[in-house]
């Protein structure tokens, strides 16, 4: 799969996140479990945006810095 086939696909990212999921399940120490949830969050976070891209919309741009 070329790189731009699936950087646009939600439900490539959705598929990542739930690895990771299922991969947390078996994870014995807190802190390395949390990271592997942390990482299928972001995931979820990349399968917004390509679905924010599919649909044609803007993201707000962050507030200027006025200070």
């Amino acid at each position: 799969m070329s790189k731009a086939s699936y950087i646009n696909d939600p439900d490539h990212w959705r598929s990542r996140a739930e690895e990771m999921r299922v991969i947390a399940e078996d994870m014995r120490e807190a802190d390395t479990k949390a990271r592997m949830l942390r990482i299928a969050a972001d995931y979820d976070k990349l399968a917004e945006r390509a679905e924010e891209r599919a649909s044609g919309a803007k993201r707000r741009p962050k507030a200027a810095n006025l200070e």
